[in-house]
């Protein structure tokens, strides 16, 4: 978890989700205060935006971070003990507050339809959310219930509450 602007202002948020995995929550560098998504600033539509300046994110990769998760792998799997690491890779992963994806037509943008915040999950569920955006963007009967996914559960009321929408 990188500390960045956006980090800062969706705390209350996150804190829940924080505070029950906070044995999986690692502290990262400060690379994401400066680049891309994460940056509060705002541009013109002719303008360079954070994204373009930042097209590939690469991280470094966390040794002591490697070191724990190849620590737990052991313990969970002794048989690994044999195994060496050959590689690590870093990244970052879309999430929300509750770790589900936003996956629905934003009202505000009529037509646009929005499938993000899969926190990790993307690869196991992407083809099941696959089918749902295909339905939503057709028209036809979805898949499933979206209603779980809709993109405004987040969203603050006039009241400060959290919209149910």
């Amino acid at each position: 978890m990188d500390p960045t602007p956006q980090l800062v202002r969706f705390a209350p948020q996150f804190i829940p989700m924080f505070a029950k995995r906070w044995r999986n929550v690692f502290p990262g560098g400060l690379e994401g205060m400066r680049w891309g998504h994460e940056t509060l600033a705002r541009w013109k539509l002719d303008q360079l935006t954070p994204m373009e300046r930042a097209r590939i994110l690469d991280p470094k990769p966390d040794p002591a971070g490697v070191r724990e998760t190849h620590r737990r792998a052991l313990d969970l799997l002794p048989a690994l003990r044999e195994a060496r690491i050959e590689n690590a890779w870093a990244g970052y992963i879309d999430s929300t507050p509750d770790g589900v994806p936003g996956i629905g037509e934003v009202p505000e943008v009529p037509g646009f339809i929005l499938a993000a915040g899969f926190s990790g999950h993307g690869f196991g569920i992407g083809p099941g959310a696959g089918h749902l955006i295909a339905d939503l963007v057709t028209g036809a009967e979805p898949i499933f219930d979206p209603v779980p996914f809709r993109t405004g559960r987040f969203s603050k009321s006039a009241w400060g509450k959290v919209a149910d929408f």
